[in-house]
Formats: structure tokens, C-alpha cells, sequence
């Protein structure tokens, strides 16, 4: 389940943007399920309306999210909203990955700068070390939450101005060995992997594959009244037509308890 929730995902916080989303409407649909108990009379009508939610909310958008992963030509969207959505994501794209290469470049060259201490532990770094083009210097403080040390590495230029600070948190003796190098080489290797995964989404995007279930579900749960996304492929036409008679039948049925529940009471109340 958490697997498939990062596939229909960009990024970490969109997939927390979705699990929060879905785990609030879950949430929302159980205390819906558990207050119908106390209505005896309304109980199947409370219960079912719960389910509609479900179904309409997060089980049908979930499906459809997966069905445009992997086919992005399984549903029409209205033009303007399909350009719309597909200029978001590429400028949120652009924003978040543009920097990565300049500083990928200048990890590189602090690490070619400073090659001589390359093999230097973060403890010998404790004292000012001096290169040719940096001044280098590392803190050890202890990290109360996770009760681990947190490393600090300072890299100065000669005039003294902080140019890059590194903070590295573990036990003691793992991090009074840390090398420096390794420090600089795992950094650069996480924005390389950063900067190869924005590539991998901008293919996708250029794919047109860019909807989440966050970003789909308002046209999902709006479309039966705005026709803002229409099935296209076979297998979305049967999922679509299966979604929206299951929603009219209870949805018809829930209104029509209701209207009659509202009947009785002012027949009643006219009697009386």
C-alpha cells in the first residue's frame, strides 16, 4: 500500500500531502459509519452514505491516478485544465531543480581544492586546518532528541567569509572517524541522485504524466457534474461507468430515505 502511494506520488511531500489526504477522508467516513449507530431508523442510510464516500473520494481516484501512471491517454481532461496542471508541475520542477547542478560544481571543486585532506577525520578538524584556498574547522555538539552528536564543518575562504557548512549527526566514535572526503563525496552523490530523479520526472511530464491523486481528485469528484474528465481507453470506460452507477444508486437511494424521513415527520407534525 505505502509502495503504491509513492508511485502516484512526486516527492516525498506530495506522498504525505496524499496519505494525510486519504487517511482524513478515511477518517471522516468511519465516524460517519460510527455515529449511524445511534440513528436506528437511518442507520443503513448513514452507512451506506459512508461508503459512497469511500468509493467516490479515495477508492475511484485512487484507481484512476494509477490507470493515468500507466497510461497518461486513459482519460480526457478539459484543455485549460490539462495545460494548466502541466505548467505547474513543470515550473514546481524548474524551482526545485535548477540550483542542483551549481552546487554539485561547487561540492566538486571544494573537494578537488582541498584533496590534501581529503583523509582527515572530522576530530583533526577540530583545530583550524589551514589549504591553500579554504580554512576548515568542525564542532561536535551533542543532539538531545535522537541523544546522537551532531558534527558541524565549517569551510571559510582566506578572507574568512563561511563559503559551505556541512552538519552530520551519529554516535560519538563513528563521527570523530567520519573522513572529510567522504563527507563532500556523500553529499555530492545525494544531488546527483536528486538531480537524476527531477530528470526522471521531467520525462514523465513530458509523458503528460503528472497527475497525483492530491491533484486528481477534485475533477474525479467533480466530473459527474462538470464532465472536466472523461474515460478514453476501454478498461477507464468500465471503471467510470461501474463508479458513477454504484454513486447513483446509493446517492439516490440516501436522498430519497432522507426525503421520506422528512415526509413522515411534517405528516406527523400536521396531525398532531
Amino acid at each position: 500500500m505505502i509502495l503504491t502511494i509513492i508511485n502516484i506520488s512526486f516527492g516525498i511531500g506530495e506522498f504525505f500531502s496524499t496519505t494525510f489526504l486519504i487517511l482524513i477522508i478515511l477518517s471522516s467516513c468511519a465516524y460517519l459509519y460510527r455515529i449511524s449507530k445511534k440513528y436506528q431508523k437511518s442507520k443503513y442510510a448513514i452507512s451506506s452514505l459512508a461508503v459512497m464516500l469511500i468509493l467516490h473520494l479515495v477508492a475511484f481516484p485512487f484507481l484512476y491516478t494509477l490507470m493515468l501512471k500507466s497510461n497518461p491517454n486513459s482519460f480526457e481532461f478539459k484543455t485549460a485544465i490539462h495545460d494548466n496542471r502541466k505548467q505547474i508541475v513543470l515550473n514546481e520542477w524548474i524551482d526545485d531543480s535548477k540550483d542542483i547542478p551549481s552546487q554539485i560544481k561547487a561540492l566538486e571543486n571544494i573537494k578537488l581544492a582541498n584533496y590534501t585532506i581529503l583523509n582527515k577525520s572530522l576530530k583533526e578538524l577540530e583545530q583550524l586546518t589551514f589549504t591553500e584556498n579554504h580554512i576548515l574547522h568542525s564542532d561536535f555538539d551533542l543532539n538531545i532528541p535522537g541523544r546522537n552528536f551532531m558534527a558541524t564543518i565549517y569551510i571559510f575562504d582566506k578572507k574568512g567569509v563561511l563559503k559551505r557548512k556541512f552538519t552530520k549527526t551519529g554516535g560519538q566514535n563513528e563521527l570523530d572517524s567520519m573522513k572529510f572526503g567522504s563527507v563532500i563525496t556523500h553529499d555530492i552523490s545525494y544531488l546527483k541522485d536528486k538531480l537524476h530523479y527531477y530528470k526522471v520526472k521531467k520525462v514523465e511530464l513530458d509523458k503528460n504524466n503528472f497527475w497525483t491523486y492530491a491533484t486528481l481528485l477534485p475533477y474525479s469528484a467533480s466530473s459527474l457534474f462538470t464532465g472536466n474528465m472523461s474515460p478514453l481507453t476501454p478498461i477507464a470506460n468500465i471503471f467510470y461507468t461501474i463508479h458513477y452507477i454504484i454513486i447513483y444508486c446509493i446517492g439516490i437511494g440516501v436522498f430519497l430515505h432522507f426525503l421520506i424521513r422528512n415526509l413522515e415527520l411534517i405528516i406527523r407534525n400536521r396531525k398532531s
